[in-house]
């Protein structure tokens, strides 16, 4: 025999209210409240803060729709192979030249728009352009070249 409070399990009682039960009540009530829990937990994971009585199939949805095995394998394996690209990206820059290196640079990771790399170092914006391009394809070769040797 197990004692146990009820407030513990119903919230809304106001006062300790002590109860004997047998062990499989006890064990029964407990994996309920586990489980409400475990619910809650999801509906915080899931973000469903919305109203989940819009639909009736929207709570199961939002709560049921949980990512695969196969789904966790494959976003693992794309975080490894672009981390690997951005630890191979020095690397891929010294494969294009030096002004094609400078204007990759600002345009992808300084996030500097094109007009604006033309107009500070006083070119025409298709010459930006290009040497964009032609970096691009000498990094490609590169990387082409790194992942042939594995």
């Amino acid at each position: 025999m197990k004692t146990i409070n009820l407030r513990w399990m119903y919230p809304y009682y106001r006062h300790d209210e002590f109860v004997d039960v047998t062990d499989e009540v006890w064990a029964a009530m407990y994996q309920a409240k586990r489980e409400m829990e475990n619910y809650e937990r999801r509906k915080v994971y899931h973000r469903a803060y919305y109203s989940l009585d819009a639909y009736s199939w929207l709570e199961n949805y939002a709560l049921e729709h949980s990512r695969s095995p196969e789904d966790i394998l494959l976003e693992r394996e794309e975080m490894t192979t672009r981390l690997y690209l951005i630890a191979a990206l020095p690397v891929a820059l010294a494969h294009a030249t030096p002004t094609q290196a400078r204007r990759v640079h600002a345009y992808y990771i300084a996030g500097i728009k094109q007009p604006e790399i033309s107009r500070r170092e006083g070119i025409h914006s298709s010459k930006v352009s290009v040497a964009i391009r032609r970096g691009l394809r000498n990094m490609r070769r590169c990387y082409d070249d790194l992942f042939q040797t594995e």
